[in-house]
């Protein structure tokens, strides 16, 4: 079969006319292929500027003024394309209309070579290799043997994924994971028996499977608490002055739950074999907690707690994770000092000596350092 494409060039605007070109599509049965160099109609000396007005899916300019294919011509049977080319010089602006198609009397017998589907979805588990997960089959009058992930996928499909050249077999070289990467779409290429390339698109869902524990970050209101250790995210040291805690409700720390796992859900308790004087507020939304005080804390009854916290998640199997927070209660002058007795007696003796001991009385303060520092006046 001899067919060509007829090139005719229509000057809307310009200084010269261009006569049509006609061109065989054998010789272009790949990309970036010149069809024709515009700079013949123009002195090149001069500055000047391409541009291709139309979107085209075979032509393009590229920067040298020049008509190339984006693609091999030999596998479009019926073309029929109007292009609008534009050429800027520094005082004129030449317009020119292209009319660009293919002559082959017999399209009925020719028929491109595709996939059965385009695209292909489906869905893999994460952390679990797979080897010819899906069978990739052209259409049943195709006759190819040589399929192939692009060279347009990323490096990283590469390193995840293999493709069999002979049988279009996909498997997986790596675990998927799903908190890294959700989704991943994979651009795959063949040939049929003329070296054509044809194409589709596999699109791979990860499925999310529950293997990471529930996290949990601190924040702590900073005008009544300060945090001594938080290095370590899972044992933290804080401390609060009495005079700030000494009612019920007050807010300790805020808490959000989170999870790289779907969906979010998540449950927080106090893991204590003895009463604490703290409560678990929440959730607000989906992940939000509060701890609080049930009570008023006094450092002269106890100065330090061990909170264990428990945080799980939904999952199946759950997860969970554990916390601990270590309260250090300081001190405020709130207790007066308190003598042994109230009233001390004494006897004494006529003729004592100057500076004679009478009695020694005693007074105590609840309060820590020189908040329990006690002086004696008369």
């Amino acid at each position: 079969m001899i067919s060509y494409f007829i090139v005719s060039i229509v000057v809307i605007s310009s200084v010269n006319s261009i006569p049509a070109i006609v061109i065989d599509p054998n010789s272009y049965l790949k990309s970036d292929l010149v069809l024709h160099d515009f700079r013949q109609q123009f002195h090149r000396t001069y500055p000047y500027r391409c541009l291709l007005r139309t979107e085209s899916k075979y032509f393009a300019l590229n920067p040298s003024c020049q008509l190339i294919t984006r693609t091999s011509l030999k596998q479009f049977c019926s073309l029929n394309s109007t292009l609008v080319f534009e050429l800027n010089f520094s005082h004129n602006t030449t317009i020119y209309e292209l009319n660009i198609q293919s002559n082959q009397t017999n399209c009925a017998k020719t028929r491109l070579c595709q996939f059965e589907k385009s695209p292909y979805r489906i869905k893999l588990k994460e952390n679990e290799i797979y080897k010819n997960f899906l069978h990739l089959k052209t259409a049943p009058s195709c006759h190819s043997s040589n399929y192939l992930l692009s060279s347009t996928n990323s490096k990283k499909n590469f390193e995840y994924f293999s493709l069999n050249s002979s049988t279009g077999h996909l498997s997986l070289l790596n675990p998927l994971d799903y908190e890294a990467t959700t989704t991943w779409k994979l651009v795959i290429q063949a040939y049929d028996a003329h070296h054509i390339p044809f194409y589709t698109y596999v699109i791979i869902d990860v499925d999310d499977t529950n293997d990471c524990p529930p996290l949990l970050s601190w924040n702590f209101p900073l005008q009544i608490i300060q945090v001594i250790n938080d290095t370590d995210p899972f044992h933290i040291e804080i401390s609060v002055h009495e005079s700030k805690v000494d009612q019920h409700d007050v807010i300790i720390a805020n808490l959000i739950a989170s999870d790289l796992d779907s969906p979010p859900k998540f449950d927080l308790e106090i893991n204590s074999s003895e009463k604490l004087p703290f409560t678990i507020a929440g959730p607000y939304g989906d992940s939000t907690y509060v701890l609080l005080t049930s009570e008023k804390l006094d450092r002269e009854y106890r100065n330090n707690y061990l909170i264990n916290l428990i945080v799980s998640d939904s999952g199946k199997p759950m997860l969970t994770s554990y916390y601990s927070l270590q309260v250090h209660i300081l001190d405020t002058n709130d207790n007066s000092p308190q003598f042994e007795k109230e009233i001390y007696y004494v006897d004494i003796q006529e003729n004592n000596f100057i500076n004679t001991t009478l009695i020694q009385i005693f007074a105590n303060d609840s309060d820590s350092d020189e908040n329990g520092r006690i002086t004696y006046e008369i």
